[in-house]
């Protein structure tokens, strides 16, 4: 399946693409369900003339166009893997990430392993929850009471699966971010918003389409819990 062009989330999505270039290179994280790489090829399209995509999946389509495209490469691979992450080496100008992040169980480590591959911007799109009573808000869906509020949708639906237990996977919905949330942790990671649109609200009006653009303004700071690790020795502290 190729991407609909006249499907308004489409066009806000390559908007969004639009605003975070010109780029010479970019890696792309989770473009296959429903689309085939298609958002991939839109960088390449855009002058990128170094584009990776991440995916844990494969299609006949998208084998296809990476055929037809040799600049466009491939690593299939589960992205939450910090060892899998690690083997992928290299850095790009640009990382997009397309509703990917709501479905991260281990969402900080995994967008912190994301951001170690890009020296420029991030381009983001993905449903946000609006901003709660204390700024910077982040909701876990699995087992939440409130769960009929939270739905984003009037009815039940197949591609929006959240709120079980037991099903704590990529394949379902597992958190509900704010804006300022979001902000703070890609501060965290040396970027700082310079660009954010939202395109309108999902059938809840909760949640809205969102999208963003980030720059990196300085190395992840010297600070971050990716510098801690264990004491070797024995620790001398004044307790």
């Amino acid at each position: 399946m190729s991407l609909e062009m006249d499907d308004p989330l489409v066009e806000f999505k390559l908007s969004m693409l639009d605003r975070s270039m010109p780029m010479s290179s970019a890696v792309v994280f989770g473009d296959i369900w429903r689309v085939d790489g298609g958002y991939t090829l839109a960088c390449a399209e855009r002058g990128c003339e170094e584009v990776l995509l991440v995916d844990s999946l494969e299609t006949p389509g998208w084998q296809q166009a990476r055929i037809e495209n040799p600049r466009i490469d491939f690593r299939k691979g589960d992205f939450s893997s910090p060892l899998f992450m690690a083997s992928l080496g290299g850095s790009y100008e640009l990382c997009v990430l397309f509703d990917i992040l709501l479905h991260q169980p281990g969402m900080l480590a995994t967008l912190s392993a994301m951001l170690d591959r890009v020296e420029k911007r991030l381009c983001l799109v993905q449903p946000m929850l609006e901003e709660q009573e204390h700024p910077g808000s982040l909701v876990y869906l699995p087992g939440n009471p409130d769960a009929e509020e939270l739905y984003p949708l009037k009815d039940s639906s197949g591609d929006y699966l959240a709120f079980d237990v037991e099903q704590v996977n990529h394949s379902h919905w597992i958190w509900a971010m704010t804006r300022t949330f979001l902000n703070a942790a890609m501060r965290g990671e040396g970027f700082e918003l310079v660009h954010e649109e939202t395109l309108g609200p999902l059938p809840n009006p909760r949640w809205g389409w969102w999208g963003a653009v980030y720059e990196r303004t300085q190395p992840r700071p010297a600070s971050s819990w990716r510098a801690h690790g264990t004491v070797p020795g024995l620790y001398q502290g004044d307790w």
